[in-house]
């Protein structure tokens, strides 16, 4: 399986937190397989807005939801 990363950004309402306030305008960068490329594209879309405090785009590791390490399974339970 693929290691897929998800990249998007959008308006949030504390710079140091990641609560965003209007989903439906989330920019989603895109889908990516590898973690370098997902930074790369990451940081592309950062830079666009490094002016905006406002403005927050994250990756997100979603071979890590789709597959949990067991240690995080065991924890649940």
């Amino acid at each position: 399986m693929s290691k897929l990363h998800l990249v998007f950004g959008g308006r949030v309402k504390d710079p140091r937190g990641l609560e965003f306030t209007d989903l439906e305008s989330l920019d989603i960068v895109g889908l990516f397989d590898s973690y370098a490329s997902a930074e790369d594209a990451w940081r592309g879309a950062a830079q666009r807005t490094v002016d905006d405090a406002e403005m927050k785009y994250v990756v997100v590791h979603l071979h890590r939801l789709l597959e949990p390490d067991d240690k995080v399974l065991e924890n649940e339970a």
